[in-house]
């Protein structure tokens, strides 16, 4: 059992923190880049328009509020990991009439398309049910807690412990509107960017899949780890002719 924490469990944890680390450094840069969003925020929010117009027809323009936020020069990278939604972050505004985006101006383009992106897929009917799944907190509690029994379960169900894909597999489905809400920004955002005749670099690519590594690892800590739970279980129930004397 020891080799699956030391095998699974230790570095995803490393590979998590490395990921949130790289995505805080990038989405609270204290200088501009080479591409900064601050340069690009009104061509790419006319992008957007144009980009709803190709994937939901007829829809009405929604209604976007920015705010422009710079980290101090008190903050440090560990308080930049504690909070990156002042950086990159989109929500539906208070009054329902559209969203509302926060942005770092000195960070890379490519994350405000990201979040213009989320409004984009938001505006297509698939895009607005996974949306609601993943603002749904009743419901995003009920399919966490559902993922960690079912993984769990699972091993305690299976002998021996080649029940570990199972487990996360599981535990992937209790995730799914959230990783589908990240996947479709991705997709939006990347064309959003080609609109805007700023077609994503290899570099920028390489950003948005590192912000989509970050949802996508978590379920396989949590799968990973449920199923060693799980298989504590497994083991045989020692008998009369076992028990020590």
């Amino acid at each position: 059992m020891l080799s699956i924490i030391v095998n699974i469990l230790a570095p995803t944890v490393a590979t998590g923190l490395g990921l949130g680390a790289y995505n805080a450094s990038q989405l609270g840069a204290k200088t501009p880049g080479k591409t900064p969003s601050g340069d690009s925020l009104e061509q790419l929010a006319a992008a957007l328009d144009t980009r709803i117009d190709e994937i939901s027809p007829g829809r009405q323009k929604p209604v976007i509020g920015l705010t422009q936020n710079v980290p101090g020069e008190k903050d440090n990278l560990l308080s930049i990991m504690r909070d990156t939604s002042k950086y990159a972050d989109n929500g539906r505004r208070v009054d329902g009439d559209g969203f509302d985006i926060s942005i770092n101006p000195n960070a890379d383009r490519s994350y405000f398309a990201h979040e213009l992106g989320h409004v984009a897929s938001a505006q297509t009917d698939v895009g607005h049910l996974v949306r609601s799944a993943r603002g749904n907190k009743a419901l995003t509690r009920a399919l966490g807690g559902a993922a960690l029994l079912a993984a769990g379960g699972s091993a305690l169900a299976t002998d021996g412990d080649d029940d570990l894909a199972t487990s996360v597999a599981l535990a992937y489905a209790g995730s799914a509107p959230e990783i589908l809400d990240e996947v479709l920004a991705t997709k939006n955002g990347l064309a959003i960017m080609d609109t805007a005749n700023m077609r994503a670099s290899l570099g920028q690519r390489g950003k948005l899949a590192a912000g989509l590594l970050s949802y996508i690892g978590a379920p396989l800590l949590v799968g990973a780890g449920a199923n060693f739970v799980g298989n504590q279980f497994d083991e045989p129930a020692q008998t009369d002719g076992t028990l020590m004397p």
